[in-house]
């Protein structure tokens, strides 16, 4: 693929970010809406002019590109809507009232080419390279101008610039790649590490999980030149507050532990899964800070999250998909699977996801809540769009020991989420062979990363049968795991 002006948008910043001193940090980086369009001869002349250009990539998280119809790319497309659709969260999504529109209705039986699922799909190829191209041309500029940078400012865009670009050459690759046990050879996405007009051939699935690992050793290198003495909240710079807003020195090593399992690597994913896990750095709640009868309900388990995305933009997504009012439409629901994933089995109705993460909704239909912004919530709880949980670390730790035949390992770290949601700790004698270890391990991404996205990946990297994982009830799954590639990108560069 090359980069051309089809996929790439001057650099849209928050000019008003130069003026947030006055603030004193209380204020998140990302909050500031994009105020004017600055030239890149501009912006990339000077240290803050750099940080606006970072910043104007992670406010582009929250945005599709323009032949989309206004969803959020990281905040709705590739979590709480189309993915977690994919992935059979929503036992509903079947039903066209939902937005009034057929998204969901066609994206859950995986009509790819129905015409608003592909022109989603098309929206979601087009603002990741939109954004891969933002970041290309950054990096490109950045080396010749290191002298204009102070403290470890340097480090810590360049690395974290790296960082995104392995994290959206990623996410494509699973979505448009084979699933990687029986495609790994097979041709997947370009991999584009240049800002520049020619094109890029496309990269078999192992070469481009190859440029996602060497991006993110450089990203970790470089980071780990940064400050990475305490996770931070508030500070007097807007642009290193809130580490939890940043794709941070923990986060890469967590994304590390996802591209190696993805990829097969079980010794080097265990490795980068426990690093992460023993910084204790985001530890695991100890009672359920969601439960409805607390004065502030932290839904999001804001601890526990090595990545989570800003964006003022979470309130109308969780609206207009769940949250809706009587007579506005009907919202996405898990309503009739509920039960067998969070009760049944191992499960129990203490888990604190069951009894935390579904409420009522405006009309009184029961309806997942995790991203529902309470009246009186905090600033640093609002507008939270978890993208990689410490919670995932354990559960990578615990298939890279159940695959080497370490059962006791494995289900001490499913243990350690298990009993921080208020489960009871497995009993060793049910659970005695690897199957049945990773029959609970799938259980815990379907309980975890409802509305997040995660599962369907899950599904994908070990080639599960959907209808065995998912029930779901399409009539066909041929080809659910691999998005096809937008027509637009083929007649421009063919695979």
């Amino acid at each position: 693929m090359a980069i051309n002006n089809k996929y790439f948008k001057p650099l849209i910043v928050p000019a008003a970010l130069v003026m947030m001193g006055w603030l004193s940090g209380c204020k998140k980086f990302l909050d500031v809406p994009p105020k004017d369009k600055v030239s890149q001869t501009t912006l990339l002349s000077t240290e803050q002019g750099f940080k606006d250009a970072l910043t104007g990539v992670y406010l582009t998280m929250d945005k599709n590109s323009t032949n989309g119809l206004g969803n959020g790319l990281y905040t709705n497309d590739l979590t709480m809507g189309m993915v977690s659709t994919l992935g059979f969260e929503y036992d509903n999504a079947n039903n066209t009232g939902i937005l009034g529109e057929s998204l969901f209705s066609n994206a859950v039986y995986y009509y790819y080419t129905q015409t608003r699922v592909n022109t989603e799909i098309a929206a979601i190829w087009g603002g990741l390279y939109n954004n891969i191209a933002n970041l290309n041309n950054l990096l490109s500029q950045i080396e010749e101008k290191k002298d204009i940078f102070t403290g470890d400012s340097y480090n810590r865009v360049k690395g974290e610039a790296i960082a995104l670009r392995a994290l959206f050459h990623f996410d494509l690759a699973r979505l448009f790649g084979q699933p990687p046990v029986t495609g790994m050879n097979e041709k997947a996405i370009p991999y584009i590490t240049q800002y520049k007009v020619n094109p890029t051939q496309f990269a078999t699935l192992q070469e481009a999980l190859g440029g996602c690992i060497n991006d993110l050793n450089t990203a970790k290198d470089l980071l780990a030149q940064t400050d990475t003495s305490a996770v931070l909240k508030a500070t007097e710079d807007p642009f290193t507050s809130y580490t939890q807003n940043h794709l941070n020195y923990w986060a890469v090593q967590a994304l590390l532990a996802r591209v190696y399992l993805y990829k097969g690597d079980l010794d080097n994913a265990e490795k980068y899964a426990r690093s992460v896990i023993g910084a204790n750095k985001f530890p695991l709640i100890t009672s359920n800070v969601a439960a409805a009868g607390n004065v502030v309900r932290d839904r999001t388990f804001s601890q526990e999250l090595l990545f989570a995305l800003y964006s003022g933009n979470i309130k109308s997504y969780n609206l207009n998909l769940f949250n809706l009012s009587s007579g506005a439409g009907t919202p996405l629901q898990l309503t009739t699977r509920r039960n067998t994933i969070y009760v049944a089995g191992s499960g129990s109705a203490a888990d604190y996801r069951y009894t935390s993460w579904f409420d009522n909704s405006l009309a009184g239909l029961l309806v997942p809540s995790k991203f529902f912004q309470d009246a009186n919530l905090p600033y640093l709880l609002q507008n939270i769009m978890p993208l990689i949980r410490v919670s995932e670390m354990y559960y990578i730790a615990a298939e890279c020991a159940n695959r080497k035949n370490d059962l006791t390992t494995s289900v001490v770290y499913l243990n350690q989420v298990r009993q921080a949601r208020g489960l009871n700790a497995l009993n060793a004698s049910g659970i005695n062979t690897a199957d049945s270890v990773s029959n609970e391990i799938m259980r815990e991404y379907q309980k975890e990363f409802i509305q997040e996205g995660q599962t369907f990946y899950y599904y994908k990297r070990l080639n599960k049968d959907l209808r065995q994982a998912t029930g779901t009830t399409a009539p066909d799954v041929t080809g659910a795991y691999v998005l096809p590639v937008p027509d637009k990108e083929k007649e421009y560069n063919n695979p």
